[in-house]
């Protein structure tokens, strides 16, 4: 019984950390789907926490009874041969435009909290990503039971701190008044559908479904917790904040140095670990479809990611995110529809 919680958390952090990545670490993906709609933002926040826990758990139960050795076999489960073949070479252009956005949110950590060059950060964390993914999923799991407890106590210090129950919500002036319940869909689906690189495998390798429902429950909660912290956080100081590219840190500027650095070396780990998770989930994929070996195809998805993260971070996250939500959008209804089909 012990060893089955303890499996739990284990997955419940990992599905955390995936999906606590460069934009909701920093703040930035948080504004530009919740905290800019108002108090229409947080009913948003309590659909997505009820679309984690159930979008989690059902990738891992799917992937546990089929047994399915990657997120491509999860794919053509849902969608049949040819719409599920294309589904997966969607998801791979999605997960290197995703790692190309975490990578140059890399460089601005270290720009904006170090004042060094984003370069400088952007090779350091591709060393680094190198060495973790060949571990493989155990290190993955390792990094994010350290450091997603880690975000959860930082999270609910910067709330505290700024203490937004003294502050009204801000009503929303968005031009697009239902915006609002489209946008925590695209999240979750978007988030979900890049967490499979991790989560199906998690989910292959599991001893039974217990651990997998008690783990994306607690995941998918955490993950919601984490949501209402932030988005509580960074609305009292809108519409300022909606121009930082790491509102988060911004909220800490008044701290001091050593409060803010220590969020910024935080959030640099919790990018990393998600960077990390992705970059392991891209190549497991490559290597079924070629026959190069692990690093080579490691350090291929880094040199392309490379290449695209000198976009920057705010263009790449305001473009890529919102677009790639809506075109994996599909996924979260192909796991409804199986779910139903599945019910005698």
């Amino acid at each position: 019984m012990r060893g089955s919680w303890k499996t739990a958390w284990q997955i419940a952090f990992t599905y955390m950390g995936t999906v606590v990545g460069a934009g909701f670490a920093s703040g930035k993906e948080i504004v530009e789907f919740f905290v800019q709609y108002g108090i229409q933002g947080l009913i948003g926040i309590f659909l997505a926490t009820g679309l984690f826990v159930w979008a989690g758990i059902r990738v891992m139960l799917i992937a546990y009874r089929i047994q399915a050795d990657s997120y491509q076999t999860v794919s053509t489960y849902l969608f049949g041969h040819p719409f599920g073949t294309v589904f997966n070479a969607l998801l791979l252009t999605v997960l290197l435009g995703m790692t190309s956005v975490m990578l140059a949110a890399t460089g601005s950590i270290f720009w904006e909290s170090f004042h060094l060059s984003p370069q400088i950060g952007i090779w350091f964390s591709m060393l680094m990503i190198f060495f973790v993914a060949r571990k493989g999923l155990f290190a993955i799991h390792h990094v994010n039971s350290i450091f997603v407890p880690m975000l959860i106590a930082f999270t609910l210090l910067v709330f505290v701190y700024v203490q937004p129950w003294e502050h009204p919500l801000m009503q929303t002036d968005s031009k697009r008044p239902l915006a609002w319940i489209s946008s925590p869909l695209y999240y979750v689906a978007l988030n979900v559908s890049l967490a499979q690189a991790v989560l199906v495998p998690i989910g292959r390798h599991s001893s039974s479904e217990k651990p997998l429902l008690v783990g994306g429950l607690l995941g998918g909660a955490g993950i919601g917790i984490l949501l209402m912290l932030a988005y509580l956080s960074l609305i009292v100081k809108m519409p300022g904040i909606q121009h930082s590219e790491m509102p988060m840190i911004a909220l800490l500027q008044d701290l001091g140095h050593a409060i803010p650095l220590l969020f910024s070396l935080l959030v640099y780990a919790e990018i990393f670990s998600t960077l990390a998770a992705n970059v392991f989930g891209l190549s497991v994929q490559l290597r079924q479809a070629t026959r190069l070996r692990a690093p080579t195809i490691l350090a291929g998805i880094l040199l392309i990611s490379y290449a695209i993260s000198f976009v920057g971070f705010g263009s790449l996250l305001r473009f890529l995110y919102p677009l790639f939500g809506q075109l994996v959008l599909f996924f979260l209804v192909m796991l409804l529809y199986r779910q139903l089909r599945e019910r005698p």
